[in-house]
């Protein structure tokens, strides 16, 4: 018993630590809210997997948010790198669980739980939010180097020298992938495929559920409430200009 007390004070202090290590890089006083070196891990859990099957049909559509702010995965050093995450679900899972073996930090941009590529169009993931991100963690006295690795498709939203300017952090862009990873971190060079947008038959199987969801089940519904009211001829025409989209 008296083991597991010493880690847990051991771990307590840790964290105590990670938080005052850098709490003097800026300027908090006492109304503000401690920054916090969060932890994760590559594996994903049953619960995890739930919330991503959750999130596929679109239930509870603003509760799959991970909370801003700085992770750490494994055991990270001050010389190890730093990957950019939206703070949606599945963002973030997909990044963290496409790192196994690899201590890092992860950096989530609060995007208002939505993913990487539509934030960086609506400007959530954008260079006002990571740098003030990079400010408030305090990054620049928890690693030794300049570079934050982004998601390729956060580049929309992102000024590069701005934020070089802002804040002394150059940007890489990784690979569109985060399951490419692994491979582009033993060079940091992307391949053609690697760059390469796709949206292939598995992908569109996957935003079946969330679009049955949104758009097919209310046309249904009210496909069988308009042939109560006006009959089948009325029914059969508000369903084929759904389906054509007019």
């Amino acid at each position: 018993m008296s083991n597991g007390k010493n880690n847990d004070s051991l771990s307590s202090c840790a964290t105590k630590s990670d938080t005052n290590s850098f709490i003097s890089l800026i300027n908090l006083t006492q109304n503000n809210t401690l920054p916090e070196i969060r932890t994760t891990s590559s594996t994903l859990t049953f619960s995890d997997r739930i919330d991503h099957c959750m999130t596929r049909w679109g239930i509870n559509q603003m509760e799959h948010i991970v909370k801003p702010g700085l992770y750490k995965r494994g055991n990270p050093d001050t010389d190890s790198m730093v990957f950019v995450s939206a703070n949606y679900t599945l963002s973030f899972d997909v990044l963290h669980s496409s790192l196994e073996g690899i201590n890092c930090y992860i950096l989530v941009l609060d995007t208002n739980g939505i993913n990487v590529w539509c934030a960086a169009g609506k400007g959530t993931f954008g260079t006002d939010e990571l740098v003030h991100r990079v400010k408030w963690s305090g990054l620049s006295g928890i690693v030794n180097h300049r570079t934050l690795i982004l998601p390729q498709l956060g580049a929309p939203g992102i000024s590069a020298h701005e934020v070089k300017r802002r804040s002394g952090f150059k940007i890489e862009y990784g690979p569109v992938r985060a399951r490419d990873l692994p491979e582009y971190l033993k060079t940091h060079k992307a391949t053609p495929e690697m760059r390469m947008v796709e949206f292939s038959l598995k992908d569109r199987i996957v935003l079946t559920p969330v679009e049955f969801t949104h758009v097919a089940l209310p046309t249904l519904i009210a496909t069988i409430i308009l042939y109560f009211l006006a009959g089948s001829l009325v029914a059969l025409t508000a369903i084929t200009m759904a389906l054509t989209g007019l």
